[in-house]
């Protein structure tokens, strides 16, 4: 297992580097460091009423500093099961990661640059494609302020614009506060989209309570209510969930236990409990060329 998957590690960050220097023009006075950070997920879930499913995610972070020191690549694909189950958006802007709800499983690419980056504003612009038919494109720009509340709270705000090939135009704004007891940290986060796909605006709330067992263990409780104007009823969804993570032995190697139930809202108006479980394996590739 080391073995290969040092091999793997090593193979990803050649390529990386290949192509960094290929498009990338740097004296050699300003040598500048190529990496790159690759997550790969398998996970099964078990769900009240449904047979056993098995998927697959993979997340990719490539920073080319010899093209420019600015730029970022950002490649996933997600086949995750359980795609069902509300969540706040990931990734506003990005087909995929932009919904509470996602819908269709999905691949996609993006460049990034960032404008600003710093401890309390971070801004950049972004395009990329999703693979799929209809071929779909979409360009975004984000903007993040962070702001100390105190030594132990903060507050963040986030608004995004995106639009895409399709003709959708969006916006998402993200709102969240936090506060650290100890080792304990407690967050409450809020979304609303709204676009011309949706019809409406699309919202979330979660209370979440993250607390760190040990240097390689967490566990983090959620709970969550979500909505969207556009259909009927002002609640579609309401979630429980407990996430225990473990890094267990090799230190790219974890692994996740989530049982949840959530009470999505059916045709009849009514909200009836839905249990479920996922289990997922992590596996996770790093390289940094050096100086």
């Amino acid at each position: 297992m080391d073995k290969t998957h040092a091999t793997l590690e090593q193979n990803v960050l050649k390529q990386t580097v290949r192509f960094d220097n290929f498009f990338g023009s740097v004296k050699p006075e300003h040598l500048r460091q190529t990496k790159y950070e690759l997550r790969w997920r398998t996970s099964i879930r078990a769900e009240q009423g449904k047979s056993l499913f098995l998927g697959t995610t993979l997340r990719a972070n490539f920073a080319l500093s010899k093209i420019s020191e600015r730029l970022r690549i950002f490649i996933a694909g997600e086949n995750e099961p359980g795609l069902t189950t509300p969540s706040l958006p990931e990734d506003p802007g990005n087909p995929g990661f932009d919904r509470t709800t996602p819908t269709t499983h999905f691949t996609s690419t993006e460049l990034r640059y960032e404008l600003i980056q710093k401890p309390s504003l971070n801004i950049f612009l972004g395009t990329g494609f999703r693979l799929k038919l209809p071929f779909e494109a979409f360009a975004r720009s984000r903007l993040q302020y962070t702001r100390n509340l105190g030594d132990i709270s903060l507050m963040r705000v986030a608004e995004t614009f995106f639009v895409k090939n399709t003709d959708y135009l969006g916006e998402t704004t993200e709102f969240s506060l936090e506060r650290l007891f100890g080792t304990t940290l407690l967050r409450w986060s809020n979304a609303g989209t709204a676009s011309e796909e949706i019809r409406g605006l699309e919202w979330g709330s979660e209370l979440s309570l993250f607390r760190q067992l040990s240097s390689k263990s967490a566990i983090t409780l959620r709970g969550g209510v979500y909505g969207n104007t556009s259909l009927s009823g002002p609640v579609q969804n309401y979630l429980l969930s407990a996430l225990y993570r473990r890094n267990f032995l090799r230190s790219w190697l974890y692994y996740e236990l989530e049982p949840q139930v959530s009470w999505p809202r059916n045709f009849g108006g009514n909200h009836h409990a839905i249990l479920a479980c996922t289990f997922r394996l992590e596996v996770v590739f790093r390289g940094t060329t050096a100086h």
